[in-house]
C-alpha cells in the first residue's frame, strides 16, 4: 500500500515546513515535494499540521491502582487515545497475583492485551511485589524490551510501598543495565499524619482529598529521590509532578547537571483542586487522584516549567476508575462518605493532547514545537522507542495525526469518550482536533472519530465502552534512554 499526505505543514520538535510524504505499507519513506506515484490513497492535509502521533508515557489500563486492589478500564478502552491522536501508549505493568515481574510482562502482553490495544504499546514494569528476585529481573526485563521501571515511594502499609532500601538497590542495578527509573513521589508519613488528622477531627469529605496531601510532602520525596538516583548514577523520572515545590527540586537538579526528567498531566495544568469541592460527593470522587489537584498558582508554574524544559513530558496519568468503583468511597457503616476509601486515578487519555493543544497553543503558552517535544519525541526518547515513534521521518513508523487547528467545540462524554461514564474535562473549550489520524499507515480515524467498532464490554461486571477487535503491537524499548544522555553530560 502506497499512501500520499499531501499539501500538510509538517511539525516536529525540531522543527516545522511544507511538504509530502510518502508512506510504503507501515514505514515513511520519502519526504519532500512532487514525489512520485503510483498511490493507492491520497490523504489531503491542506490546512492542516501534520504531527507525529503522540506518545503517552503513562497509562494505567486493566491494572492494580494505587491502593493495591482497583481494576481500572480494560484494554478494550485504549481506541479513545488513538481518537486523540495519540498513537502509542507506555502502559505501566504491575505484578499479576503470584508472578514475579517478567512473568507478569508477558501475560500482560499474551493474555490481558492481546487483540484489545487498539493503539501500539510499550511497557513499563511496575513493581508492586518487592521480593529477593526482583533486582535480579531488571537485567531480563531489558532483555525483553521493557528499559524503564516505576516505584511507589508513597501508600506505605501496602505491597506498592518501596522504602529507601528497596529504592537504592533498584536504582544500582537500573544504572548498571541502562534502565530508566521512575517513581511516584509523595512522603508517606506525611500524607498518613495529614488524612489520620483529618478524619480524627471529622472531615471526610472529596476535599479533604487535597488538603490531606501538602505539596511539601510531594517536594521532599521529589528531592529524595533525585539525590538517591543520583549516587546511584541511574537517571530518574518523576512523574506526574503537580505542584510549584516539586518542579523547583527538579528545576535545581537539572541546574545542577543531574540525570533527571520530569512528567506533568494535562489535568495539573488546566483542572484546579476545587473540582473536589462539589456538593456531590459521588461527583467530587470523580477528580480524586495522586498527587492531588492543586492551585491556579500551580498550573502557572507548570507551563512555564514545560517551556523552559524544568518539566520535559506530559502524560495522561490515564487511570479510567468507573463510577461504581468511585462509589467504593462510601462508609456503610458510618453512613458517610470517606475520601480515603476512594479510588486514585482520572481519565485522560483521550484528551491529553487535546488539552496541551487548547490550553497551550492556541492560548499562546507554548509553541507547535514545543506541543509535539512534549506529547509525542521525549516521551518517546526516554522510553527507548525513538526515532520508530514520535517524530516524522524516514524509517520512522508511518503514526501520523493530521491536526485541524480550526475546530472549535466544547469537551462532552460523547464527542471526547474516555471508555467509562464521565470526562473530568467535561464542559472546558476545545480547539483544535485530530481530525485524521495514521497507525502505521492504516487510517485509524477520520473526521474525529475512530473508525473501529466500539461496543459495551463487560469486565468484572462493569460495562465500558470498548473495541472488541484492535491491531495495536508491542513496541518493544531499547535501554540507555534520553536519561542516559544526560547522565553522560553530569
Amino acid at each position: 500500500m502506497r499512501t500520499l499526505v499531501k499539501n500538510g505543514t509538517i511539525v516536529t520538535a525540531e522543527s516545522e515546513y511544507k511538504a509530502d510524504i510518502l508512506i510504503v505499507d507501515e514505514k515513511i519513506t520519502s519526504i519532500g515535494t512532487n514525489l512520485e506515484g503510483p498511490f493507492d490513497r491520497i490523504l489531503d492535509a491542506e490546512g492542516k499540521y501534520v504531527l507525529p502521533g503522540g506518545v503517552d508515557n503513562h497509562a494505567h489500563f486493566e491494572a492494580l491502582n494505587t491502593d493495591g486492589i482497583t481494576t481500572n478500564e480494560p484494554y478494550a478502552t485504549t481506541w479513545v487515545a488513538l481518537q486523540g491522536g495519540t498513537t502509542t501508549i507506555v502502559d505501566f505493568c504491575t505484578n499479576e497475583p503470584g508472578m514475579n515481574l517478567v512473568d507478569s510482562v508477558n501475560y500482560r502482553l499474551n493474555v490481558r492485551a492481546k487483540g484489545k490495544v487498539a493503539p501500539d504499546i510499550a511497557i513499563h514494569a511496575c513493581c508492586n511485589d518487592f521480593t529477593d528476585e526482583t533486582v535480579g529481573e531488571i537485567k531480563k526485563l531489558v532483555e525483553m524490551g521493557v528499559p524503564t521501571m516505576k516505584l511507589f515511594l508513597a501508600y506505605k502499609g501496602t505491597s506498592l510501598y518501596m522504602d529507601d532500601s528497596k529504592l537504592l538497590a533498584c536504582l544500582e542495578e537500573a544504572g548498571k543495565q541502562g534502565m530508566t527509573m521512575m517513581v511516584h513521589a509523595e512522603n508517606p508519613d506525611v500524607l498518613d499524619k495529614c488524612r489520620n488528622d483529618a478524619a480524627a477531627t471529622g472531615h471526610y469529605e472529596p476535599k479533604y482529598h487535597y488538603m490531606t496531601r501538602p505539596p511539601y510532602g510531594e517536594a521532599e520525596a521529589v528531592s529524595r529521590a533525585i539525590r538517591f538516583a543520583d549516587a546511584m548514577h541511574c537517571p530518574m523520572c518523576i512523574v506526574h509532578v503537580s505542584c510549584i515545590e516539586a518542579g523547583e527540586e527538579i528545576r535545581k537538579a537539572r541546574a545542577e547537571g543531574k540525570a533527571v526528567i520530569g512528567e506533568t498531566c494535562p489535568h495539573y495544568l488546566v483542572l484546579d483542586k476545587h473540582k473536589m469541592d462539589h456538593p456531590d460527593w459521588h461527583i467530587a470522587a470523580r477528580w480524586i487522584c495522586s498527587p492531588a489537584l492543586r492551585d491556579k498558582e500551580d498550573q502557572d508554574y507548570l507551563w512555564k516549567a514545560l517551556n523552559k524544559d524544568w518539566l520535559s513530558i506530559c502524560g495522561s496519568d490515564n487511570s479510567g476508575i468507573p463510577q461504581a468503583q468511585k462509589n467504593w468511597g462510601w462508609d456503610e457503616e458510618h453512613q458517610r462518605c470517606d475520601f480515603r476509601m476512594v479510588p486514585n486515578g482520572c481519565p485522560g487519555a483521550g484528551d491529553r493532547m487535546n488539552a496541551l493543544w487548547t490550553y497551550g497553543v492556541a492560548a499562546g503558552r507554548m509553541t507547535r514545537q514545543k506541543f509535539v517535544d512534549v506529547c509525542c519525541t521525549t516521551p518517546a526518547k526516554l522510553n527507548g522507542i525513538y526515532p520508530r515513534k514520535g517524530t516524522i521521518q524516514v524509517g520512522a513508523d508511518a503514526d501520523l495525526v493530521l491536526f485541524d487547528p480550526d475546530y472549535k467545540g466544547t469537551i462532552t462524554l460523547e464527542t471526547n469518550p474516555t471508555g467509562v461514564e464521565y470526562n473530568v474535562f467535561e464542559g472546558l473549550e476545545q480547539i483544535g482536533r485530530a481530525d485524521t489520524v495514521l497507525l502505521r499507515g492504516s487510517v485509524v480515524v477520520e473526521n474525529g472519530r475512530y473508525l473501529g467498532e466500539v461496543t459495551e464490554v463487560v469486565a468484572d461486571g462493569i460495562t465500558y465502552q470498548g473495541c472488541t477487535s484492535a491491531n495495536g503491537k508491542f513496541i518493544p524499548g531499547k535501554p540507555y534512554g534520553l536519561g542516559y544522555d544526560l547522565l553522560k553530560r553530569s
